[in-house]
This record gives C-alpha cells, sequence and structure tokens, in this order.
C-alpha cells in the first residue's frame, strides 16, 4: 500500500485555530473515557469480590471446555 493517494489531500493553515471541543475529548487514551470509565479507588465488599472470581472462573472453565459463549447456540442449524 502506497500513500500516494494521500498527496492531494492539502495542508492545514498555519492560522487556523484549534476547536477547543476537539482539544477537550482529546486524551492520551486511545478509547475515550466515556467507552472505559477509570477504576474507582476503595476496597470491595466480600460479595462482590466473590461473585467476580466466581464469573471469572465460569469463563475461563467454558473457554478451556471449547464452549462458545459469544454468540450463543447455533439456532440456524450452520
Amino acid at each position: 500500500m502506497t500513500l500516494d493517494r494521500y498527496a492531494d489531500v492539502p495542508a492545514a493553515d498555519s492560522n487556523a485555530e484549534i476547536d477547543d471541543h476537539w482539544l477537550a475529548m482529546r486524551s492520551s487514551s486511545a478509547l475515550p473515557s466515556i467507552y472505559l470509565p477509570p477504576s474507582m479507588v476503595g476496597r470491595r465488599s466480600g460479595f462482590t469480590q466473590a461473585t467476580a472470581a466466581v464469573l471469572i472462573a465460569v469463563f475461563l472453565l467454558a473457554t478451556s471446555a471449547g464452549v462458545c459463549l459469544t454468540y450463543g447456540p447455533d439456532v440456524f442449524g450452520r
């Protein structure tokens, strides 16, 4: 793949102003913060930790057994 197709793209005007909304949305992350908010500081209850551990174990066991958890059962008989 060559970069020749970008040769017709004009350069930015040196006097152009940067949009304030664009600067506010810009961050060091590749994903927007609304997609994956930062983790919260603090301890979790034992029930929450146990529930998370059980869910992780279920997904790991299902994956190791070859069960497809992404698409569900094959109802169309492909």
